[in-house]
């Protein structure tokens, strides 16, 4: 009975991760604006701008962790499923394939943007005022 659930158990873990390198760094992404919006409210409200500055760092340098599990899962599924030795080179001509190399690129996608999304809060400093 064990040799028939192994596989089944493998291929659901495959498919978890192949989802969550598509999917994760876009969500984080999304998350990370949304609580910039909330927390960057409140700057001159119930928070100070140092406050909302380390909050907005934390929630961006969760994201990128994220963006970066994703870029991990998705290369290291590509890499056990082709024989291409260059990303340019790749014909991904099965779904694993094409889904892991697509997840790859997508978090690295969202990872960059993560990464310059979070660059707000280091320029956060007083609060702004129209003239």
């Amino acid at each position: 009975m064990k040799p028939a659930t192994a596989p089944a158990s493998a291929a659901h873990d495959n498919a978890r991760g192949l989802w969550f390198a598509l999917l994760a760094p876009p969500a984080a992404w999304a998350v990370q604006g949304l609580l910039g919006w909330f927390f960057g409210e409140r700057t001159c409200g119930a928070m100070t701008p140092a406050s909302v500055r380390w909050t907005l760092f934390g929630i961006s340098v969760l994201a990128f962790l994220v963006a970066l599990a994703g870029i991990s899962r998705g290369w290291s599924r590509w890499r056990a499923r082709t024989t291409a030795h260059d990303v340019m080179a790749t014909e991904a001509g099965d779904r694993v394939e094409f889904m892991a190399l697509g997840g790859f690129l997508v978090s690295s996608v969202f990872a960059v943007a993560i990464f310059w999304g979070g660059l707000s809060s280091a320029f956060l400093f007083d609060c702004g005022h129209i003239r």
